[in-house]
């Protein structure tokens, strides 16, 4: 919809013309008539040429709607909650509050790359001298705080410039964390199902759904998913594409496996559109092209591999699977998002690969060494057993992610640089629009201004060199500011005014965090 001044020629049916009304107050004279057409002939071309120029206001363009990533809270399908319920109804809920605490604790301390100082070399000998000066000045900063007494119960925090704390646990407050991870049994799993699933699934539909948007060509039909943990990614999958034939999930827990396939099968087969479903524990290097998949993701799983090494042999892995794109998924903290970051980077140095999302472009990722991340967000509506494991009354939810979406091929050129992007706006502009009652009567064919509207597959091309929002705008009473990933590979701050531009303004104005 748009929203339009009245037309001053406008008139209900049946209703005469404004000029016929005055004629009819005054003297008809052949001049009298003319004169009073004429003008209201005027005015109708007057009104209709500056629609044209200066055009309507819309209610969201056809690109924002098409760079839209916010899509709402998510919800849990209903088949998928009431199989989670039935696995979860019998157990200890106790035990499951207490297991959770303990793989929060184990999740919160991992997701870090290689400590520094590891390893043999120059550098590492460089590092390990910089973290020996780090250790000094704590210490002597230690040795200062000892003239300040703390109150009871109060704890002195040291932070040096340029490193974080550990965090603290859950289950011992007051204990710094070491890096440990948990191997899942029967107890983890059922934790990690309550208590993570249902974020994680809402996680995995956003970025399916806007893969789905971006490339309205692409219809998987097998999908490898590698840390399927308890299959959410499966029934997300599910619910984006309905051409997939084949899924195979992948974890090393065979506790996570055998309580993924439990949810198979407590599922109903008429809800169960995908047939062919394998659930392994092990990936080997693939042997022929039918052990390819159209789609390969990893949700959540690269941070918990232990070390660099083996998340670089597990990226190559997952590359030589895909036939056609790789989702990456991980965690939206600063190590996490690093992560994602180098997955990237492993993968566009093979030249096979170009970026669909978030970044709109291939260059070096602009948030390195740099004190912000690229991280998005995820609102998640918690089921009722979510809210008992996390003795939560809200039954709202937000999960941090990083993410990176990488297809197979050459990355589409820039239609504005090719000259392409005007060329087909002159031979839009020369085309005879249709006059606006028409385009306001068809509006899905047409533009308020009466010309034909973009195509899916034009917008497709030009999605990829749009800047992408990558922190909250601040909204604010006359004016929009976004921080923005160009694609010249710079993070840049866009203001938008009223004044300069009223149509931009509107759709600032609508933007939310993660839209092109």
């Amino acid at each position: 919809m748009w929203i339009n001044p009245p037309a001053p020629f406008a008139q209900s049916p049946g209703e005469k013309p404004a000029w016929e009304e005055r004629l009819e107050k005054s003297d008809k004279q052949p001049e009298v008539i003319q004169s009073l057409a004429s003008l209201d002939k005027c005015i109708e071309d007057i009104y209709t040429q500056s629609l044209r120029t200066s055009g309507p206001i819309l209610r969201g363009t056809d690109e924002v709607r098409f760079g839209r990533k916010y899509i709402g809270m998510v919800e849990l399908p209903r088949y998928l909650s009431k199989a989670m319920d039935g696995l979860l109804e019998h157990a200890d809920k106790r035990q499951i509050r207490a297991d959770y605490l303990r793989l929060m604790d184990a999740l919160r301390s991992t997701g870090q790359v290689t400590p520094t100082g590891k390893g043999k070399g120059n550098k590492a000998a460089k590092e390990r001298v910089e973290q020996r000066d780090k250790d000094k000045a704590r210490d002597e900063l230690l040795d200062e705080l000892k003239l300040f007494k703390p109150l009871p119960g109060e704890r002195i925090q040291v932070v040096i410039p340029g490193s974080r704390p550990p965090p603290e646990s859950l289950v011992k407050p007051g204990t710094r964390l070491k890096p440990h991870t948990l191997e899942y049994g029967v107890a983890e799993t059922l934790a990690y199902l309550a208590a993570m699933a249902p974020a994680t699934y809402g996680v995995a539909y956003n970025i399916l759904q806007e893969l789905s948007t971006r490339i309205p060509g692409f219809k998987p039909q097998s999908v490898l998913d590698f840390g399927c943990g308890t299959g959410s990614v499966l029934w997300a999958a599910q619910e984006t594409f309905v051409d997939i034939e084949k899924y195979q999930g992948i974890d090393i827990s065979e506790e996570m496996l055998m309580c993924a396939e439990n949810i198979v099968s407590s599922v109903p087969d008429q809800d169960r559109r995908i047939k062919g479903i394998e659930f392994l524990r092990y990936l080997a290097p693939p042997t022929n092209e039918q052990s390819k998949a159209d789609l390969v993701i990893t949700s959540f799983a690269l941070s918990e591999l232990p070390t660099d090494d083996i998340r670089k042999t597990t990226i190559e892995t997952l590359w030589q699977y895909t036939r056609d794109t790789l989702v990456i998924v991980d965690r939206g903290t600063p190590d996490a998002a690093r992560i994602v970051s180098e997955a990237r980077d492993l993968i566009l140095d093979t030249k096979q690969a170009h970026t669909v999302a978030p970044f709109p472009n291939d260059l070096p990722d602009p948030t390195k060494d740099t004190p912000v991340w690229m991280y998005f967000s995820q609102r998640v509506q918690r089921p009722m057993f979510t809210m008992k494991t996390k003795h939560s009354k809200s039954n709202m939810e937000d999960l941090s992610y990083s993410y990176v979406v990488l297809r197979r091929g050459k990355r589409p050129e820039n239609p504005v640089l090719l000259g392409k992007s005007s060329v087909d706006s002159q031979q839009q502009q020369q085309q005879p629009p249709v006059s606006i009652s028409e385009a306001q009567s068809n509006p899905d064919k047409y533009l308020p201004t009466g010309y034909l509207r973009k195509t899916k597959e034009q917008l497709a091309s030009e999605a990829y060199f749009w800047p992408r929002i990558i922190l909250p705008p601040f909204k604010r009473k006359g004016h929009v500011t976004a921080e923005v990933c160009t694609v010249d590979g710079r993070i840049e701050r866009w203001v938008f005014t009223k004044s300069h531009n009223k149509q931009a303004y509107r759709d600032a104005r609508k933007a939310c965090w993660g839209d092109l």
